[in-house]
Parts: C-alpha cells; structure tokens; sequence
C-alpha cells in the first residue's frame, strides 16, 4: 500500500515537471552523490610513467596508452601491508597524483638507493617508505624525498581495468616477500 502511494507521488510530481524536467531533477540530484562516491569511496585513475614497470604500464614502449586502475580511497591510511600499491599526493609537487608500492612500514629498516644521502633509514612512525618497481632511473620515490607521512596516502591500487587482457585484482601480497628492502 505504501509503495503505491510513493509511486502515485513520483508520478504527480513527473507531471508537473514536465518529462524533461523530470530526468533533469533526478539528474541534478544524482551529481553529488557521483562526486561523493568518486572522492571518498573509489575512482578510476590513469596510470602513465614508467615508475611501476613491469607491474603496470608492462607495454609502455610498444604504446601511449595508460593503464587504468581502480583507486580505492576508503580508509586508505589505514591497514597499510608491506606489497601494497598506494596513490598518495607527491611531497615535491602536492598537486601531483603518484603511484608507488610501499616497501617499509613504521619501524622498519631500509637500505637506501644510491641517490638517498643515508644508508640506512628508520621509518618513523605515521609513515610508510614507498618506491616504484622500475628501478633507481625511472622512479622518483621515497628514495628521493624520504618516507612519506600516511596522511598523503589517498587510495590503494585493487583492480587493474585496462588493458583488457592484463584485467583483474591486483595481487600485491604476491611480492610482498620479494621486496628488495626488508630488513
């Protein structure tokens, strides 16, 4: 009985509006409720560089097309694991969205690339160390600016959506235990 009488409402309501008016409310409606969803839940996001080849961006010299992936932002800071791909904002450009694999969490002990000026580093609490599978030449990463503060941390890579025969879930706890730093 109720359901009859909200359909009978929708209906009054589509009348006075106008079909046109109609879609355009319903329409208007759904905006923010697509950029809520597209900021706070998930997003897809257009990787290009070659910072994470070979895991993405596998044919970057046989095309210009970027790899899409699926960007999950819930609680992105939190239940951070050794493996994980993260976007997070780049400590030297903050407009910049940067993709990397995060190789040291809180307390653990990293062995350094050659362009860091310490050996060794302790990351502190509240950051992660994150570098790019491509190695030292075509990854700017943590190794340049340091571990970064998981606060920067906007989403975690779960699905790579194109090209279509790479797509599925990333399965980033499958290298979790080949990661060069561990100490």
């Amino acid at each position: 009985m109720a359901f009859r009488s909200i359909w009978a409402r929708l209906n009054r309501q589509r009348a006075s509006f106008g079909h046109f008016g109609y879609y355009m409310f319903t329409f208007a409606a759904s905006v923010p409720i697509i950029i809520s969803f597209n900021t706070f839940v998930l997003e897809l996001a257009w990787i290009q560089g070659a910072s994470m080849y070979p895991f993405l961006n596998s044919e970057k010299d046989q095309t210009t097309r970027k790899d899409v992936v699926i960007n999950f932002k819930y609680n992105a800071q939190y239940a951070l694991q050794r493996g994980m791909i993260v976007t997070f904002w780049n400590p030297l450009k903050p407009e910049a969205m940067t993709v990397k694999r995060i190789v040291g969490l809180p307390g653990d002990v990293i062995k350094t690339r050659s362009q860091h000026p310490v050996r060794t580093v302790i990351v502190p609490p509240g950051h992660v160390w994150v570098e790019g599978d491509g190695g030292e030449r075509e990854s700017l990463d943590s190794n340049n600016y340091g571990p970064i503060a998981t606060g920067l941390i906007i989403g975690k890579v779960t699905h790579l959506l194109w090209p279509l025969h790479r797509a599925g879930r990333v399965r980033w706890w499958e290298y979790a235990d080949k990661i060069r730093n561990q100490g």
